[in-house]
This record gives structure tokens, sequence and C-alpha cells, in this order.
């Protein structure tokens, strides 16, 4: 472990104050959170200028939502390296869900944002107050990355009507086919301006990387420094467009969309229409399931990018604390008229690579970014629409990754088969239709292969006292007995299928020379029996004495054994039950002898 980060200890309460990192924070760090914050700050101002028009509203809407959720998170986050902000998956969600409830824009639209922030902040702070961190790990790695890819790519093409300086196409893969392919039937003129700073806008990031590392080469600048200035990339390219912008009308050429005066003066009406939204009730039922999937999303990415750089510098990640913070920070951002905020990988990569040590990078951040802004407000004005979403797009494109599809599916097609109804969910139909699809089939997929446990007659090892799969090894077998292992817990959900193998087992034994005496499974594997299970053993049980075979356990668990004497099982199979599946096979064996 990296002597300079400590892992956090376990805390007693999630919102136990002051913070672990507090205590554990060293002089010699504040370089590094300097650093890493002076960098973040530069880089927040045009990916909230973006993130803000990607979810439909204001673009002081974003510059808010970076304030005061990077001060509360530090308050009790326990990531040294998370940057908290707004989210490209989260700022289209919220796009998506308001969509058809109010104009882009407007006062209503505005507002039920954030009462989305607002109720996001609610339910993580219940949530971490109950300690309910564990509901990070509800949604499985495969319908994660399905959902992810898949609201990259719904990104990528409806970034590109913005792009090309046309209206919005849709919500979903097909509503944006069907506004394009109308749009191309009216032949809506393009907008020359809008293609040019857009189109040129994407092509200078897409080259910069290479251009970076090339002059880097000629440097020797570090790899740090490298990825640093790559990241960074959007500022100069957006103020080159801007310049360029400006200087069109001279060429005789018509300018792009600007984003216009940007004015952090809202803040108290935008809380003034939250406050009247909520007394009217309008519309609160419509949002409440987005809301909720929002603070899901939002905390399971969140956790996934503070996990991936606790990983990396041997730290412990606390999720309940991660709730609590993440709460404050949705209650700070609508406090000052933002929108939803989360976690951002791209934002916390640069973080972390710019050297920080603590949650006091996000602090710095946040106090250098307020005084940029008065420095750079009536600048902001000049940035073209069709740059921002260029910005938006190059942001978003290393999420559509299909890498992780082809493990699943060379490893397990039923976890592939969750990736794909997810992220045709999320295409075809929406964010909640996506989500409860690979939800769905993730729950569908643990209880089949519950259903189906894996059963093994076992042998002895020659020479030894170790038992192996008949059918993988040469072992010894007892002519009159059969051993079964189990590799499952036995509920309601697979005890039948047990007892059809083990019918299965004894008949294919006893259909031979010898005749099958004894049945012994062996419950090494067995974490639990449910109530069905138990009457079913019992039967079983009965069923075989009247065949005149006698069952055996072994190898059982003692907190399992705890719960089978509350059934009788001490009694019920008082000298048939052994403690390993050796000394089963010693008593069977000193039985068979006697008998001969």
């Amino acid at each position: 472990m990296n002597p300079s980060r400590r892992a956090l200890p376990g805390t007693e309460v999630p919102w136990a104050w002051p913070a672990p990192w507090m205590r554990q924070w060293r002089r010699e760090w504040l370089h590094g959170d300097l650093t890493a914050g002076l960098v973040v700050a530069v880089m927040l101002v045009p990916q909230s200028l973006a993130y803000a028009m990607l979810a439909g509203l204001p673009p002081q809407a974003g510059l808010l939502a970076s304030l005061l959720p990077l001060l509360l998170y530090a308050l009790v986050g326990s990531s040294s390296a998370m940057s908290v902000g707004p989210g490209a998956i989260t700022s289209l969600m919220v796009a998506q869900a308001l969509a058809p409830l109010a104009r882009a824009g407007s006062a209503d639209y505005i507002a039920m944002a954030g009462v989305m922030a607002l109720g996001s902040a609610a339910l993580m702070l219940l949530m971490g107050v109950l300690r309910m961190g564990f509901l990070s790990q509800l949604l499985s790695r495969p319908v994660v990355q399905g959902f992810t890819a898949a609201s990259a790519l719904l990104i990528l093409f409806g970034q590109i009507a913005p792009l090309l300086g046309m209206g919005a196409w849709g919500a979903t893969l097909p509503d944006m086919l069907h506004g394009a392919w109308l749009r191309l039937m009216a032949r809506e003129p393009l907008h020359v301006g809008d293609a040019l700073a857009g189109l040129g806008a994407l092509i200078m990031l897409t080259l910069l990387g290479p251009l970076v590392r090339a002059v880097g080469r000629v440097f020797g600048a570090s790899a740090t420094t490298l990825a640093i200035q790559e990241r960074l990339g959007p500022v100069w390219v957006l103020g080159l467009v801007a310049w360029l912008a400006s200087q069109m009308s001279a060429w005789g050429m018509a300018p792009p969309a600007l984003v216009g005066a940007v004015s952090l003066s809202g803040a108290l009406s935008f809380n003034a229409d939250i406050t009247t939204l909520a007394s009217q009730g309008a519309g609160l039922r419509a949002l409440l399931m987005p809301t909720m999937l929002l603070a899901l999303v939002g905390f399971v990415s969140s956790m996934s990018v503070a996990q991936t750089f606790a990983l990396k510098h041997g730290e412990r990640v606390d999720a309940d604390r991660e709730l609590l913070g993440l709460g404050l920070a949705n209650l700070g951002s609508t406090l000052l008229g933002g929108m939803p905020v989360s976690g951002g990988l791209s934002r916390s990569a640069v973080n972390e690579a710019a050297g920080a040590r603590s949650p006091l990078a996000g602090v710095i951040s946040a106090a250098l970014l307020a005084a940029m802004l008065l420095l750079l407000m009536p600048w902001l004005a000049w940035l073209p629409k069709a740059a921002l979403a260029a910005v938006i797009i190059y942001a978003i494109a290393g999420l559509v990754e299909w890498q992780s599809l082809k493990a699943a599916w060379r490893y397990d097609r039923a976890d592939a088969g969750a990736f794909i109804s997810t992220a045709a969910g999320v295409l075809l139909i929406g964010f909640e239709a996506g989500l409860m699809l690979g939800l769905a089939w993730s729950l569908a997929a643990m209880v089949w292969r519950h259903s189906q446990p894996h059963m093994a007659e076992v042998g002895r090892l020659p020479g030894t006292a170790h038992y192996r799969n008949v059918a993988r090894y040469e072992v010894d077998t007892l002519p009159d007995a059969v051993m079964v292992r189990v590799d499952e817990s036995l509920d309601f959900t697979n005890i039948q299928r047990v007892e059809l193998k083990l019918c299965e087992l004894v008949h294919g034994r006893s259909g031979g020379q010898s005749t099958v005496n004894h049945v012994v499974l062996l419950l090494s594997a067995v974490n639990h029996i449910d109530h069905t299970a138990v009457q079913a053993l019992i039967d079983l049980d009965k069923a075989l004495a009247d065949q005149g075979k006698t069952l055996h356990l072994a190898e059982v668990k003692g907190f399992v054994m705890d719960r089978l004497k509350a059934a009788g099982f001490d009694a019920r199979f008082a000298g048939r039950h052994h403690l390993s599946a050796q000394e089963a096979w010693d008593a069977l064996s000193s039985a068979r002898v006697a008998a001969v």
C-alpha cells in the first residue's frame, strides 16, 4: 500500500464527523490538492456548460451545479479522487424524463429538474442514514455496462443535431431516426455556421490527443502531464472556435448560434419555482420513478468511479458515506438552482492524475471556479452551441465500448443477455425500461442458475482422504453406496431437481451388478436449507427407507445443522450424520465388512 495513502477505517456511523480524510490529511498533500483543484476548475467550465445544454437547461445550471456540490461532498465523502458535478448520463436522464412534461428551458422544465435533484438528494441521504450502501451491488456489471454503452450511444446520436445547428431529433433511437428522416424529407437547411463550428471543434478535439503526445515526446513530458493536457483540450479548442466564430461576420459568413448571456442571478427565482411546483403537485407523480432511477444510477456510477481509484491506491470507499456525500452534493446543487450531480469519470481521472490526495482538491476547485466565473462570465456568451455539442461527443465517445459484451458472451451467455437487454431497452424504449429489463434478466438468470444445482457422484482418490467427481477422476467407490455432493444451497427453487438427480444416480448404480443400499449426501457447499427443502429431505428419507435404502448426511456446516435441529434432524439422523466424507466412507466400509 502506498504509505502516503492510508486505507480509511470502517466508521461507526456514516454521518460521523469530521470525515476520516480530515483526520488523516497531511501537510505534504497540499501541493497535489492545489494542483488538482486548479486543473479541474479549468476543466469544469466547458464541461458544465455542455452538460447543462445536454440536459435542456440554461448554461448557468451546469456552472452552479459545480460549486456547492464539491464543497458539501468533501464534508463526508470517502473518495480522495472523485470529483462531483454534472454528468453526461445523468444529464441525458433528466432530459429524457422531462421532455414529455415541459418545453426544454422553460420555467416549469427548470423547476422540475430542480425537483429531481432535490428528490435524488433526499433519497440518497435517507439511504445513507439507513446504511443502505449495499444497494450499489443491486445492478450487475453487465447491466451497468450495457446501460452506459447504450446511454453514450444515445448521447452521440442526439448531439449530431445541435452539432449541425438543427433542432432536437428525439429521446430514443427510433425517435431520433424518425426525426432525422422527417427533417431530411422536409429538406431542412443546414446551418453552415453551426456546422463549421461544430465539425471544426470535433476535428480539432480528435487531433488534439495525437498532437499533444507528439509534442510531449519531443520535449520529454511525463505521461501525467500529457494526460492532463489532453483532458484540458476542450478549453483551448473552445477558445479558438469562439474566436473564429466571432470573425465569421467579417468573412461574409453567417455566424453560429451562441450560448448568449450567462447570468447567475436566476438562482432565487429558480428555487421559488421549485417551491411553487411542489406546492401545486404538478407533475410530481410523473417524476417519482425517474428520480428514483436517477438516484440509483448516480450512486452506482459514482461508486464505480470511486472504487476504480480506491483499488489503484489501496484505499477503502465507504458506500454509506458516499450516499451521504452525494446526497449533500445534490442538495447543494438544488439550493443554488443547479441540476442533479454525480461522480464523473473524466473529471475524477484528471483530478487523480493532477495529484489529488483528498477531497480538499474539490473544495479548492469550487473556490477557484467561483473566482473564474466572475472573470469569465462575459466571455462565455461567445461560445458556439455547436462547439459544446462537439465537447460532449468527444467526452462521451470513450464510453461506447463493446469489449465487455464480447467478454461476457465468451464467459456466460446469461450475463451477455443482461447487457443486451439493458442496452436494447435504453436505446429503443428509454432508461426506465432498460434498467428494468436488465434487472429482470439478471434476477431471472440468477434464479435459473440456482434452480439447476450442480450435483456429482464422488469417490475417493486412491490412497488419500480426498473425494472427487467420478466423471473427472479415477477414484474408488463403495459397491453398495453412492456418495453425492450438492454444490448449491437447497430451497424451494431447486429441491425437486436435487431429488430427481439423486434418483437418477441411485437407479443408475442399482441397474448394474451391485445394489445401492446407502445414499450419502455431502452438503459441504450448502449454506442454507429452507423449510420446503427440509420437508423434502424428510420425505426422501422415508421413501428410501421404504425401498430398503438408508440416507446419510455428511459435512453439514455447523450453522446449517443448528437450523436442522429445529426440524429434529439430530434425532432423526442419529448415527447417520457424519462429520466428513472420510468418516462416512469408514463407517459404511466397516458395516459392509461386518455384514460379510
